[in-house]
């Protein structure tokens, strides 16, 4: 049974922070081209912002990234909702281990992102786009759209709140556990 435990911290944390991304993102207020930009890399609309041709092919990476991200999202919550229903005796324990793999990991990285925020964008960067067609000049429309300080705020947006969505997942668990043993099961 250890085994449903680890592939359910797992896929939660995957779906807390994508999910987390998802909203952040929807959120945060965006200048004209960052919303044009935003909206081409979820395939609403074609790229109109007159970027440099090594930043076109950027976008064009980036959304394939925005696609998988996606996929991943809907398959995480496909799998935690079907482990989360099917094993029911098992939800508390689900939900606490959720909360806390969510909170470790998540403090964890957002601790490292805190003291070396540029190290953590180039880890990043080489993992996702190992090509290496992610730097660009200052002065680049890419970098003046997406300065370094928008990358620094919505991460850590995104870092608190999948943080938050554990501690709620761990209340839960704590919640429903008082619940269960009131009811006399």
């Amino acid at each position: 049974m250890k085994w449903k435990v680890i592939l359910f911290s797992i896929v939660t944390i995957l779906f807390l922070v994508l999910f987390s991304f998802k909203m952040v993102l929807f959120l945060t207020p965006l200048s004209e081209n960052q919303q044009q930009t935003v909206d081409y890399l979820h395939g609403k609309e074609k790229l109109n912002v007159p970027y440099e041709e090594d930043a076109v092919s950027h976008m064009m990476d980036v959304k394939k990234v925005f696609f998988y991200a996606d996929v991943i999202l809907y398959i995480s919550l496909l799998i935690a909702t079907g482990m989360f229903t099917y094993y029911k005796r098992r939800k508390i324990e689900f939900l606490k281990y959720g909360g806390w793999t969510t909170i470790v990991g998540l403090g964890s990285l957002l601790l490292f992102a805190l003291l070396g925020f540029n190290t953590l964008f180039t880890w990043f960067h080489k993992i996702f786009f190992p090509q290496g067609n992610w730097q660009f000049a200052s002065d680049s429309l890419l970098i003046q759209t997406f300065p370094i300080n928008f990358f620094i705020s919505i991460s850590t947006k995104i870092f608190l709140l999948a943080f938050i969505f554990g501690i709620v997942f761990i209340v839960l668990s704590k919640y429903m556990k008082h619940d269960f043993y009131n009811k006399g099961n």
